[in-house]
């Protein structure tokens, strides 16, 4: 088993390598060229040892953290769906005819 200095700087690295991620998510930068999720290439970190109790508050609050930004995500896709929706159900243009598109009512 390794010691506790090594198991500390495991779990430090764990948890700063979430806290980026959630930040990116948070700040928009998520993706990279092309529209790739830049974290999706992420692995499970091998875990030299159990969670040290001094860290336990840390990733109760990355949980929390996530699920809020996992809750901002699915309220952002719902409403690009409505948007889509509605763009899709407007009616084509004809010829080179001028269409609008009614956003106000």
């Amino acid at each position: 088993m390794p010691d506790r200095e090594a198991i500390n700087a495991s779990w430090r690295l764990i948890l700063g390598e979430l806290d980026a991620d959630l930040a990116r998510l948070k700040s928009g930068e998520v993706l990279e060229d092309g529209g790739r999720i830049a974290s999706a290439d992420w692995s499970p970190p091998t875990i030299v040892g159990p969670l040290p109790d001094e860290y336990a508050h840390a990733v109760r609050e990355l949980i929390e953290q996530q699920r809020i930004a996992i809750e901002a995500l699915d309220e952002t896709r719902r409403r690009t769906g409505e948007h889509l929706a509605a763009v899709k159900g407007a009616e084509p243009a004809r010829g080179h005819q001028a269409a609008y598109l009614d956003v106000e009512g």
